[in-house]
């Protein structure tokens, strides 16, 4: 066993000499195993090992669990740490499942650990059983090709090193050497979806074929090759229509975004969410198809998923996360050398010399004319702007028609202020009342960029 350990390791590149790796232990047979596995290579690649364990506080044998946990990490000469939290009172606070309650409380403590150690890896042991479970319920509660790849060897600072071997052999394993496991008796219990699907669906599933559990687990490595090739097609998509990405909003070309196949438009969108949310939690196959549909309907044309809009406009496509609540905000910009943040962006004002970089996000006033505090605001009504090279002053909804600003995007623009004028329309005119002329002597330059 320990041989096939070690080729996985060196197959996925999990391990290197001199890492720190945290094991999420809960003390039953598949995080025992792990333990015993690494702590068989520990020398051999200078580990610093730390075994984890949370007391979820569930079960009447959570404490003799803990203890277990704690022996193994005594016998073994291995660090331990544990917390307690309840995780019914944390599902209940929440309003998620016990179980989802348990999954979060667990991976929050092992990052807590994490943190303190500069590039440790956080050691789950998954085998190639809880696999096959989760492409199972996947497929039960809709999924696509990204769901059912299910889980990796390694995801971020999350390593699985025995994602591939069986339970079966796991338990034989740990038999043979008498290494003690806890048994969680609620697993045989049918009350949670992944309980079922293990007890009752996969044994019938083995009636039809007893390789069930191989076959999904290697379907599962087949899928993952063909989202890799997948994925570089929508790199390449994103690459050649995302125009800007901000901290709220993400611009498409138009012209460039309606040329991509539907199923290109649906990936290219999920990526673009998860950009913004953070996760595609409660995006269906259903949202992505209703934000396409504007496609083919005129200019102004939205779709709506909470606060989320897909909107069709004169030269772009714009998704973003409504931001209506801050639109009264106002903020005062900081002295020169300073950084100011306002609604995901930031904005840079300093002193200087001459004018070298030159863009929409970059503007340079004749400091002797400002006022300061300036300060950042949205547009309000009656709004007036003498733009640059103009004599007279414009209002400034009309300069937003002439210039053909989308209207869903010109309460979103910024204006800078200076004792109730209109200094700068970020990213489209300085006003002519603050320009440089023959007669500055002191240069001041703000420039915009996004808060990623």
């Amino acid at each position: 066993m320990i041989k096939k350990f070690k080729e996985i390791i060196e197959n996925y590149n999990l391990i290197e000499k001199n890492d720190t790796i945290i094991i999420g232990s809960s003390g039953g047979p598949d995080s025992q195993f792990l333990t015993y596995m690494l702590n068989e290579i520990k020398a051999e690649y200078n580990l610093n090992l730390i075994l984890a364990h949370l007391n979820h506080l569930h079960r009447k044998e959570a404490s003799k669990d803990e203890n277990l946990v704690k022996a193994t990490a005594k016998e073994l000469d291995i660090e331990f740490q544990v917390k307690i939290a309840s995780m019914d009172e944390y599902a209940r606070k929440n309003k998620i499942s016990a179980e989802d309650a348990g999954r979060r409380l667990r991976y929050a403590f092992f990052n807590e650990i994490a943190r303190k150690y500069p590039g440790a890896k956080i050691a789950i042991a998954h085998n190639k059983n809880d696999q096959a479970e989760t492409m199972i319920m996947r497929m039960i509660r809709g999924t696509g090709i990204d769901g059912l790849c299910a889980m990796n060897y390694k995801s971020s600072n999350i390593i699985r090193p025995i994602l591939s071997m069986e339970k079966r052999d796991i338990i034989n394993y740990l038999d043979q050497n008498n290494i003690s496991y806890a048994y969680d008796k609620t697993n045989g219990e049918n009350d949670y979806t992944r309980n079922y699907i293990r007890n009752e669906i996969i044994p019938k599933m083995e009636n039809i074929n007893p390789q069930v559990v191989d076959n999904l687990y290697n379907l599962s490595e087949l899928l993952k090759n063909d989202l890799d090739i997948i994925e570089s097609r929508v790199d390449n998509a994103c690459d050649n229509v995302i125009k800007s990405v901000g901290k709220y909003n993400i611009s498409f070309d138009k012209n460039g975004f309606e040329a991509l196949e539907d199923s290109l438009k649906s990936r290219v969108l999920r990526r673009a969410i998860l950009k913004l949310k953070g996760d595609l939690k409660d995006i269906s196959k259903e949202n992505i198809e209703q934000f396409i549909s504007i496609t083919s309907l005129g200019n102004g044309k939205k779709s709506v998923k909470d606060s989320l809009i897909f909107i069709k406009n004169y030269k772009t496509y714009d998704l973003y996360i409504d931001q209506s609540n801050n639109l009264n905000k106002t903020i005062e910009l900081l002295s020169p050398d300073k950084k100011t943040y306002f609604n995901g962006l930031i904005f840079n004002v300093t002193l200087v010399d001459k004018v070298t970089k030159t863009d929409k996000y970059t503007a340079y006033f004749d400091y002797d004319k400002v006022d300061f505090p300036l300060t950042i605001r949205y547009r309000k009504n009656g709004d007036k702007f003498k733009p640059y090279g103009m004599n007279n002053n414009k209002k400034l909804k009309d300069f937003f028609i002439d210039e053909k600003v989308d209207r869903n995007l010109r309460d979103k623009i910024p204006l800078i202020i200076s004792n109730d004028e209109i200094i700068w329309i970020v990213g489209h005119r300085v006003s002519n009342d603050f320009k440089l002329d023959k007669t500055t002597n002191n240069i001041l330059k703000i420039e915009v960029e996004n808060d990623k």
